[in-house]
């Protein structure tokens, strides 16, 4: 656990397997840095990171998240966020987006943040639009209704039927 480690101080509440008692959390980047022009002074903007939290599974499945923030300019900042509002002795496991609904949790964060800034709120829209994508292009390479017995059947059916 040396200095360059973000997680050193959440470390002790990072769980490193799986079971039915840890939250789930998803960390991601939901707005890049960059910068953005007020009047004619130019800001630079920093990277802002979404965690989002789920009750433990002993719960039953959920879909909506229990807890959603924002954190900036680096990850273990949104999680700072993300432990000040669970409850204190609460472990963490963290997942990805395929574990969970990540556009769901963005869009809470969108339309429940009132202090999100315009530029916030642009990165944000523009995480969702590209979770929104991520996920039908998944449903479109891995799921189909392609059954190779049926199609020979309904060959069957058009030769026949000529």
């Amino acid at each position: 656990m040396g200095d360059d480690d973000p997680f050193a101080v959440f470390r002790h509440r990072l769980a490193s397997r799986f079971d039915t008692s840890v939250y789930p959390v998803l960390l991601v980047n939901v707005v890049k840095d960059g910068g953005i022009e007020i009047g004619n002074m130019w800001v630079n903007t920093p990277f802002h990171f979404m965690a989002a939290a789920w009750l433990p599974a002993m719960h039953g499945p959920l879909r909506w998240p229990e807890v959603v923030v924002i954190g900036s300019p680096a990850p273990d900042n949104a999680l700072a966020e993300l432990c000040n509002r669970l409850p204190s002795d609460a472990k963490l496991f963290l997942i990805d987006s395929d574990a969970v609904d990540a556009g769901l949790a963005a869009e809470i964060l969108l339309r429940s943040d009132r202090n999100l800034e315009q530029y916030q709120r642009d990165g944000i829209g523009a995480y969702i639009a590209a979770e929104h994508a991520r996920v039908s292009a998944k449903i479109q390479q891995d799921y189909t209704d392609h059954d190779p017995a049926y199609a020979r059947f309904r060959a069957g059916l058009t030769k026949r039927a000529n």
